[in-house]
């Protein structure tokens, strides 16, 4: 992983905030944050871990190998459990090489429940999507127990696991050549 430049809280906050209004196709009338921040912690809390403050070293970052990327913890919930993505049978099972090849496995795309994954893998095939700039995903350093269960992470998957799963698929079924990835990256 190589620091691109630094970036902080308020424009991470920002910019995922205006990629949510594109995701839901907005319209005028919605709420533009005078206080992104407060924004976040109101109504996206998810994406936001409790210790995210002054002391946080915020940075915008290039994921130039392959293991950057496949290291990163994946989300773990009833969803992707029952999806048979995230399946809690040893170490390091929540990481996100380890859930694509489940995926894979599994013929996920075929019966997903969220058709913007199988959306997604098009747009990254095709070459229309690629994962840097607006579109880039955001990690922060993983949480103590994520790590004792998921021993080759250090970083979790915070915004982007709808992009990185199907990329991670195509990379590792070798329909697409890595190529780096952009990401903030939120670290204790």
């Amino acid at each position: 992983m190589r620091r691109l430049r630094t970036s902080s809280i308020e424009e991470y906050s920002a910019w995922y905030l205006r990629r949510d209004r594109r995701k839901r196709a907005a319209t005028p009338n919605d709420e533009v944050p005078s206080d992104p921040v407060e924004l976040m912690a109101r109504c996206h809390e998810g994406k936001m871990r409790n210790w995210f403050g002054i002391r946080t070293r915020w940075s915008i970052v290039s994921l130039d190998l392959v293991s950057d990327l496949a290291s990163l913890v994946f989300l773990e919930c009833e969803w992707t459990m029952r999806e048979g993505l995230v399946v809690p049978d040893g170490p390091n099972y929540r990481v996100l090489g380890r859930v694509a090849k489940n995926a894979i496995d599994n013929s996920y795309l075929e019966r997903a429940s969220d058709p913007r994954h199988k959306k997604y893998y098009d747009e990254l095939i095709n070459g229309s999507l690629r994962i840097e700039g607006e579109d880039r995903v955001a990690i922060c350093s993983a949480e103590d127990s994520e790590i004792r269960s998921n021993p080759s992470a250090r970083y979790y998957l915070l915004d982007g696991v709808g992009r990185c799963l199907p990329y991670m698929m195509l990379v590792i079924g070798r329909a697409l050549e890595f190529t780096p990835i952009e990401a903030f990256c939120a670290e204790r």
